[in-house]
């Protein structure tokens, strides 16, 4: 999982290089690395948190402005299993009918990131 993560890191960077999107979202594996993107306003959503070290997940939430969504009802990366793991301090929503199925709750999805990006609007 190391050198995975650290590869698909590797490849954001490049295909970043010096811009800095001013808002990043990212689903599952891309959820983990949307945490720690350089942009203001990162949102993961269904990320296997299980899958990095409690170090890695602290450093992302060192930064401020990241907030998760989640599934409830996500077998794939169970809640339970995976947001005990994040900090009280990252802002989290739990969607009581979301799943790891991208597509099936896609306009909830949307305006999670719509009511994140005008709130975090607010906040600067």
């Amino acid at each position: 999982m190391d050198r995975v993560f650290v590869q698909a890191w590797d490849e954001m960077n490049a295909f970043l290089g010096t811009r800095v999107p001013h808002l990043t979202v990212g689903f599952s594996f891309g959820g983990l690395l949307s945490a720690f993107a350089p942009s203001p306003l990162r949102l993961s959503v269904c990320a296997p948190w299980s899958q990095l070290t409690p170090d890695a997940i602290q450093r992302a939430a060192s930064r401020p402005e990241w907030r998760v969504l989640h599934g409830q009802e996500d077998t794939l990366v169970p809640p339970t299993q995976n947001l005990q793991l994040l900090p009280d301090s990252i802002p989290l929503t739990l969607d009581p009918k979301g799943t790891h199925d991208f597509d099936a709750w896609m306009p909830r999805i949307v305006d999670w990131i719509y009511a994140s990006w005008d709130a975090f609007q607010v906040s600067k």
